[in-house]
């Protein structure tokens, strides 16, 4: 069988180049559709509103709570190991990648949304009013509930700092309640009471207490609109209101003390959660302050962020002075995932709570359940999705080229090509890159329309 044979005959299944192209286009558009929109969609879906009978309907009064921990939206800061371009790149991923959860977690249609802290990387740093404006400005673009759907914060060590740092803005406290509210709220959720509290904060009294040599009801005392007071206050008007004690959520940027060795189930991803300091963080807040918290507060169940993985575990809560030791009291706290890919998940999060009315949540049922939600693997998405499919279109185009070359110099009888080899390969070259030009403007358009008009 002679070569030219053999080029009719591949010939004879590869369309035509046009037709080819308009093949990439459409194959690419469904694959940006799909990746970038339809798989957020779909783990957001996966994820229902949890409820104390599995898939029973909620009541129609239940309150459906989001719960999102360490946004930390980017800065040109964050990695100061990576030049310009790449930091603006870097910047440009994530904050998309926010958004397309941000959207897919919204159809959901949460009835009020919570936020650990953390909402920024470096919200913290000391800049200009207007820098922050435009930061602040950018993490509201990304993060931008319903109207109709309140939103709470608390702060984080990213967003208040901890302990002094010539980096840290003097009155960066002042410019959080400015933005974000009060450090330290007691909200009504339902039927339940929430508490939200100024962990960063906790964590610097606590030393200042422990150095004073004082307990944490003196402290409160000395220092009344403090965080420990805040608590203090709260235990002092929960003691002659039992229905407010039994209720209580805690909610707290900073993961409470626990064990070195305690496990935090399975839907970890790595390691656990350890005591640990350093400029600026604490890992957990010190076993003091903990026990502090737990028995003031005696919450049904806290929620934590800042350590940006998953960690279920539960703790008992030691009688407080003056109380007998009667039924073991325990307490569960999640720690809930990093919404952002930035954090070193692979797997994204967020939490969902339904907060149900007590007279329909038959015994032995609980009137507040919760579930962990997980987002798209970006990064697999990037690696294992896109660069294969961008270099197999690349070969598809190529090999087309190449074969249409191949058959028109046959055609013509200049199978030796007698011109110059070095001008025939880049006029090769030439015509791919058009090809691949021609491929690629639909699929970006779509993209852009994508990101303009629906995130």
């Amino acid at each position: 069988m002679s070569k030219a044979t053999v080029q009719r005959q591949q010939r004879r299944w590869l369309p035509s180049l046009p037709t080819l192209v308009n093949c990439i286009r459409v194959f690419w558009v469904v694959l940006i559709l799909w990746y970038e929109l339809g798989t957020f969609s779909s783990h957001a879906s996966d994820c229902p509103w949890p409820s104390p009978s599995g898939p029973d309907p909620l009541p129609s009064h239940t309150l459906r709570v989001l719960i999102v921990a360490d946004p930390q939206v980017l800065d040109h800061r964050s990695y100061p190991a990576r030049n310009a371009l790449l930091m603006w790149l870097t910047q440009k991923i994530v904050d998309l990648n926010l958004r397309k959860s941000w959207w897919a977690i919204m159809r959901r249609s949460p009835d009020a949304i919570m936020f650990l802290g953390d909402m920024m990387d470096n919200g913290r740093v000391d800049m200009s009013d207007a820098e922050y404006e435009s930061y602040y400005k950018r993490f509201k673009s990304i993060f931008r509930p319903p109207s109709d759907v309140p939103a709470f914060y608390l702060p984080g060590n990213h967003d208040v700092g901890l302990g002094s740092s010539v980096e840290f803005a003097p009155a960066a406290l002042d410019r959080y309640h400015a933005h974000f509210g009060e450090s330290n709220q007691e909200l009504r959720l339902g039927n339940h009471t929430a508490l939200l509290i100024n962990a960063p904060g906790l964590v610097e009294e606590d030393a200042q207490r422990a150095q004073l040599g004082i307990d944490y009801v003196r402290y409160a005392k000395l220092h009344p609109f403090s965080t420990i007071a805040f608590i203090h206050s709260y235990a002092t008007l929960a003691k002659q209101d039992t229905e407010t004690v039994s209720d209580a959520i805690l909610f707290t940027h900073i993961p409470l003390s626990r064990p070195p060795a305690a496990d935090c189930g399975p839907l970890r991803e790595r390691g656990t959660i350890k005591q640990g300091t350093g400029l600026g963080y604490q890992n957990t807040l010190t076993t003091a302050a903990s026990i502090f918290v737990l028995q003031s507060v005696q919450p049904s169940i806290i929620f934590s962020g800042d350590d940006h993985d998953y960690c279920d575990i539960v703790h008992t809560i030691p009688p407080g002075p003056g109380e007998s030791a009667g039924v073991t009291q325990t307490a569960h706290e999640i720690t809930v995932r990093s919404i952002s890919m930035a954090m070193g998940v692979r797997r994204p999060g967020y939490q969902l709570l339904s907060l149900l009315p007590q007279d329909t949540v038959p015994p032995p049922h609980t009137a507040l359940v919760t579930a962990p939600c997980l987002l798209p693997d970006q990064i697999a998405i990037i690696t294992h999705i896109y660069v294969p499919a961008a270099l197999l279109s690349l070969a598809v185009l190529l090999y087309a080229r190449l074969a249409e070359v191949g058959a028109k110099a046959n055609k013509d009888g200049l199978l030796g090509l007698q011109h110059s080899h070095a001008r025939a390969r880049n006029s090769i070259l030439r015509s791919w890159a058009g090809d691949c030009v021609r491929a690629a403007w639909v699929p970006l358009l779509a993209w852009g329309i994508m990101v303009t008009f629906v995130l």
